[in-house]
């Protein structure tokens, strides 16, 4: 049917957006996994504190605990930093969105209505693969237009990943494998958290 090079021209550019995000998505997702303190990155900067615990859990409970050396805190700073540039990266690509938003849901209106036509057997009416070819361009232009911002989200995760994975490996390089349930960080002068599910979690024992 003459018809589905146009449907999938539509398909082409929103699952490439989709993958994009994705993908962004699963390189800062890798970094939260091996390092779920990440995520409290603006409490460096608003605090005073300069230092961070470490405690090692098994069976929920606390097996040791001590302070992050030079090296461990260096690090970690530079982790929330990175967290703090990707949240920073990511305003572009929440406008993109946007302005996606009205436009693919018109084009999934007009790809269902030629998809019924198809269904009963009826030629797809040109004026329909028309309006969807210009949606479908527009859409593609919006993509093009912020594939810099796309681009330097996707390299930020990575720096992430890598990253968090240096910091994770340097503070469980003493410990034996199996001998921790999680490891947990939280600033000096602040209480330890009472309960074992409480607190930033950022690694698993492998």
């Amino acid at each position: 049917m003459n018809h589905l090079p146009k449907h999938l021209k539509f398909i082409a550019p929103v699952l490439v957006l989709a993958a994009l995000q994705l993908g962004a998505c699963s390189n800062a997702g890798a970094a939260a996994d091996s390092s779920e303190a990440a995520n409290a990155g603006a409490r460096l900067q608003n605090s005073d504190r300069s230092g961070y615990q470490l405690q090692v859990l098994k069976d929920c409970k606390v097996l040791s605990e001590r302070t992050l050396n030079a090296q461990e805190l260096k690090l970690y700073q530079e982790l929330q930093l990175a967290e703090q540039r990707m949240k920073q990266l990511e305003a572009p690509l929440k406008q993109m969105e946007l302005e996606l938003a009205t436009q693919s849901k018109a084009l999934e209106h007009l790809t269902s209505q030629i998809e019924q036509q198809v269904g009963q057997r009826q030629g797809p009416d040109p004026q329909l693969l028309a309006q969807q070819a210009e949606f479908s361009n527009k859409i593609s232009a919006v993509v093009d237009s912020h594939q810099a911002d796309i681009d330097a989200l996707s390299s930020q995760g990575q720096y992430i990943a890598t990253v968090a994975t240096e910091f994770e490996q340097l503070v469980i390089k003493p410990l034996d494998k199996g001998s921790y349930d999680q490891i947990r960080l939280f600033p000096q002068g602040d209480k330890a958290p009472t309960d074992c599910q409480q607190g930033m979690f950022f690694s698993a024992s492998r």
